[in-house]
């Protein structure tokens, strides 16, 4: 009798939660609070970038109508972020330059992305007209529920510095909710208003080109005709800004000697690819298993050198797993999730020359794993369709998951309490670098 009561409660439990998504929304906010509480005390990585990128003239002179102006017009060693360097200054203006304002104002974005992914995914797959409402909560709750908590996305939190891939996100999300609404209304202003945040998201972080992309994959699972002209046209206006993006940003890094537009040796493109395929798999393998999560990832050899053996096989398993589960990843949201994370961790990935110290950084699959945390709520909403007689056991595995990561989470952000707590595991790993010299 008790084993038949058990999942009429969870049943109960699921149907408050879909009536009433404030209840979701709540769950979020809390967990992730309880996960990052830890950042509130955290401060300033004064030899970790936060003395140049945070704390500098721009900050400090305030929204003087010159200030603004530089801002929005200057590069800064190598970078073009207006907007993100527009939050410093308004917070600064409003606290000082008071630590725990400026976690805590990251804390709250980071709450605010996790919503919003929530809402976006249940938004599409309304739209979609494919699934069951109580599959549709399941797939946007534990695809938010697993952003909001996971341990690998602690460095673009708890790191004020990487606060342009939080806002990036932020603005990004806004961009597709009012293009979804678009494509639902065809009204001219949500059509507007996301061309509006896709330019202030770039104006955050230049991963946001990858928004003309996505709009075409949202197209496509949403049942948009892509025969029908007016479907392409309308992305016109998108592209030219990306392509205008693009070449913002080559040329902020080309400012400072380094990037595509860069005269500076740079790796061979065999090498890259190597490189790619071995960033791609870490960052899939640590969004489902956080394993030896780190500051920094040194790449195994400097320019002019060989690639360690090791990483040689990274490109043929690459291949060998794509053929070998073909049948699977063709699957249409197997693939959209897939997709989602690949669009969004593709700039990242070194396959054009780009100005980057690593091989691999945590903070570059903060909206990317967005798309592998959805494949993962896939697969556990078809487990619980196909076995509903083990739904307990799911529940009871994604409780202890879902609690193991939060744990996780809350301990690893105290390592992120001031450069002290980095500086030594920080030296060791620049110690693995062929061309470190001791200080």
């Amino acid at each position: 009798m008790k084993a038949s009561q058990q999942p009429g409660f969870l049943h109960t439990i699921q149907e408050y939660f879909i009536k009433d998504h404030r209840y979701s929304y709540i769950t979020l906010v809390v967990l992730c609070l309880f996960a990052y509480f830890p950042t509130f005390n955290n401060q300033f990585q004064n030899f970790w970038d936060d003395q140049w990128v945070v704390i500098n003239t721009y900050t400090t002179d305030g929204f003087a109508l010159a200030n603004v102006k530089r801002i929005l017009s200057e590069y800064y060693h190598g970078q073009y972020a207006p907007v993100n360097q527009l939050f410093y200054t308004l917070l600064f203006k409003l606290f000082g330059y008071n630590p725990f304002w400026f976690h805590a104002a990251c804390l709250g974005i980071h709450v605010l992305n996790a919503s919003l992914i929530f809402s976006f995914i249940k938004r599409l797959l309304l739209l979609s007209n494919e699934f069951a409402e109580s599959s549709i909560w399941r797939l946007a709750f534990f695809t938010s529920l697993l952003f909001a908590i996971h341990p690998f996305l602690v460095e673009a939190v708890a790191w004020v510095s990487a606060s342009k891939i939080l806002l990036y996100a932020l603005f990004y999300l806004i961009a597709l909710h009012y293009y979804l609404r678009y494509t639902i209304s065809l009204k001219l202003r949500y059509y507007l208003l996301a061309l509006f945040f896709y330019i202030v998201s770039f104006g955050a972080k230049e991963q946001a080109v990858t928004f003309p992309v996505f709009v075409i994959l949202i197209d496509y699972v949403s049942k948009r005709n892509l025969k029908d002209p007016q479907v392409w046209l309308e992305k016109l206006p998108i592209i030219v800004l990306t392509i205008s993006f693009g070449i913002f940003t080559m040329l902020s890094q080309a400012a400072t000697g380094s990037g595509a537009l860069s005269t500076e040796a740079s790796y061979p493109f065999g090498q890259r690819v190597i490189f790619a395929s071995y960033a791609l798999f870490e960052y899939l393998f640590k969004c489902i298993i956080p394993y030896k999560l780190s500051y920094l990832y040194p790449f195994p050899n400097v320019v002019g050198q060989a690639v360690p053996p090791r990483f040689w096989p990274y490109p043929v398993a690459l291949v060998v797993i794509i053929i070998c589960l073909w049948s699977f990843l063709k699957q249409k949201w197997v693939a959209f999730g897939l997709l989602f994370f690949l669009i969004h961790i593709a700039v990242a990935l070194h396959i054009i020359p780009i100005s980057r110290f690593a091989i691999v950084a945590d903070r570059y699959v903060y909206l990317a794993s967005a798309g592998v945390f959805f494949v993962m709520a896939l697969l556990l909403d078809k487990a619980v369709a196909l076995l509903p007689k083990y739904k307990i056991l799911f529940t009871t595995l994604i409780v202890i998951y879902v609690c193991a990561l939060a744990l996780y989470t809350n301990s690893y952000v105290k390592h992120w309490h001031d450069t002290d707590t980095l500086k030594k595991e920080v030296t060791e790993l620049l110690k693995q670098r062929p061309d470190y010299k001791a200080q």
